[in-house]
C-alpha cells in the first residue's frame, strides 16, 4: 500500500473537520473618501476582496454599493465617540467568510470604478474570530484623493484654454454652496512638450459646480501634455489628470 492511500483517511478527516467545524463570519466593509463621504453607487462603487493575509487565498468578493451618507453626520456636525455614522443605505458590502479559527485577514477596496482615471486601492488587516461579526459602521477604510477629469481647447494664435472638473472621490461636488469650498484647494496645469515641462498654469474655479480653467498662450508648434491636478494641503489629498493637444 502506497503513502498515499495510507495518509487519505487522516487527509480527509482534516479536510471535512475543517469544513464542519466552520462557521459563517459576516463583515460589513465600507470606504470613504478623506474629508467626505462614503464611496457607492453614484461613482460606479468600488469592489471589495477580502483574502487570508497570510497564505492570499480569497474568501470573499463584491461591490460596494449604497448611499454616500449624511452630510450632517459626517461633515457638519463633531462625531461623538461610538457614535455610529452609517445606516442600511449607506454603501457597503457585507463579507461572508467560513472559517474554524482566528484568521488574519486581508481587506481590499478598489475605486470609483466610474471614473478610471482616479481609481484608488486602499487595504487593511484584521483578525477576524469564527461567529463574531463586525456589522453596524464595519470596518471603514479611508481613500485619500479626488476624482479629476482634464480637456484642452486650442484656438488662434496658439491660445490654449484648460479645464478641470473635480470632485471629491465619493462624487461630492466642490462649490461654493457645499462644505467643499474651492478656496481651499489648489488647481494646476502643467504643460510639457517632448518630456520636458514647459509651464504651469493656475486654474482658478469658474464654477458654477466643480469646473476649474485657466488660460496660456503656446507659440511652438508640437504636442503637448497636460497633468492637471487638485491639492488640498489642509489633508494632502492629490487628484491627477492627463490629456494631450496639439499646435501646428
Amino acid at each position: 500500500m502506497n503513502l498515499f492511500k495510507l495518509l487519505l483517511p487522516a487527509l480527509l478527516s482534516i479536510f471535512f473537520s475543517a469544513h464542519i467545524f466552520a462557521v459563517e463570519t459576516k463583515i460589513t466593509l465600507r470606504a470613504k473618501s478623506v474629508d467626505a463621504k462614503f464611496i457607492g453607487t453614484s461613482v460606479g462603487g468600488l469592489r471589495a476582496i477580502v483574502t487570508d493575509a497570510e497564505t492570499g487565498e480569497i474568501l470573499d468578493s463584491g461591490w460596494i454599493r449604497g448611499d454616500t451618507g449624511s452630510t450632517d453626520t459626517l461633515i457638519v456636525n463633531p462625531i461623538a465617540r461610538g457614535q455610529q455614522i452609517t445606516d442600511d443605505k449607506t454603501a457597503s458590502f457585507v463579507a461572508h467568510v467560513d472559517i474554524s479559527s482566528p484568521r488574519l485577514l486581508k481587506f481590499t477596496v478598489i475605486g470609483p470604478y466610474a471614473h478610471r482615471q482616479s481609481l484608488q486601492e486602499a487595504s487593511v488587516t484584521s483578525w477576524i474570530i469564527p461567529g463574531k461579526h463586525i456589522m453596524g459602521d464595519g470596518i471603514i477604510l479611508d481613500i485619500p484623493g479626488f476624482i479629476v477629469d482634464t480637456w484642452a481647447s486650442v484656438m488662434e494664435g496658439g491660445i490654449v484654454d484648460i479645464f478641470v472638473e473635480a470632485a471629491m472621490l465619493c462624487g461630492c461636488k466642490i462649490s461654493p454652496n457645499t462644505e467643499w469650498k474651492p478656496k481651499n484647494f489648489e488647481a494646476k496645469a502643467i504643460i510639457m512638450l517632448d518630456g520636458e515641462k514647459i509651464t504651469e498654469v493656475n486654474l482658478d474655479f469658474t464654477g458654477p459646480v466643480a469646473i476649474f480653467s485657466g488660460k496660456t498662450t503656446l507659440d511652438q508648434s508640437g504636442h503637448y501634455k497636460v497633468i492637471a491636478y487638485l491639492f488640498d494641503e489642509k489633508t494632502g489629498n492629490v487628484g491627477v489628470a492627463r490629456t494631450i493637444f496639439e499646435i501646428n
